[in-house]
């Protein structure tokens, strides 16, 4: 790569002064534990890639958290350019059909990840912990949310605020909240009562299944959602 000094400095985006200002923006996750055994920051040699194993349970709990704040302040770059070229019922419509497909997909990856041997009756209480996890609802710093064994309450906070994902569901609009849930089984569904400042969602089992949501299907189409990590060695790059 070089850089060539005829080219004018890179300018910021004109659409970055609004995700600045977002609350998002202006979050502070809570410090790592050190008492944790392995690393808990990124110091040391530069490595050609990054070996997870690597990292304290409290460095790793840490990074998931900053990749779902990550997620957020992509959606809020989002709405903001779409709404420079819709009107707002078709902007949020838009933006709800992103987040049903992005739901679906998410839950997917984090069911194959979760333990299974609580049994198909017990189907709701891994739904729930899945919720837990997803990062529709994370990080706790900035979506204000409580799971229980099988319901999660929502309150209003600085994510409905920013309009972050959060402000897409609700009781008036479960889309999203259901494709979640039926990634783990397509009999389960929700059931949300409460008002926009607070709400509440129980997982429930329906006789029949529910067919896959077309904003699921299309995502699925992505290469990326299929994408696996691999253990692979970290090996030092020495710059020259």
């Amino acid at each position: 790569m070089k850089i060539a000094d005829e080219h004018p400095p890179a300018q910021a985006h004109f659409g970055l002064a609004a995700v600045a200002a977002s609350r998002a923006a202006a979050v502070e996750l809570d410090p790592i534990e050190h008492s944790d055994a392995g690393a808990v920051d990124y110091s040391g040699p530069l490595l050609v890639d990054l070996d997870f194993g690597a990292f304290s349970h409290a460095a790793l709990v840490r990074m998931a958290d900053e990749v779902c704040l990550q997620m957020h302040l992509l959606v809020l770059g989002f709405r903001n350019a779409v709404r420079r070229r819709a009107d707002a019922a078709q902007e949020r419509e838009i933006a709800t059909r992103q987040l049903i497909g992005i739901a679906g997909v998410a839950a997917s990856r984090l069911a194959s990840a979760l333990d299974s041997d609580l049994g198909p009756e017990r189907t709701q209480v891994r739904a729930c912990r899945m919720l837990a996890l997803h990062p529709l609802l994370n990080p706790a710093a900035y979506v204000t949310a409580e799971t229980g064994s099988d319901t999660v309450t929502v309150r209003r906070g600085d994510a409905h605020e920013d309009g972050a994902w959060i402000d897409l569901v609700g009781p008036d609009e479960t889309r999203a909240l259901a494709a979640a849930v039926q990634a783990l089984d397509p009999h389960l569904d929700v059931e949300v009562s409460g008002t926009d400042e607070e709400w509440s969602l129980r997982v429930v089992r329906r006789d029949q299944p529910a067919r896959v949501a077309d904003e699921v299907a299309v995502t699925r189409f992505s290469t990326g959602a299929d994408w696996q990590f691999e253990t692979r060695p970290s090996l030092p790059i020495w710059p020259v």
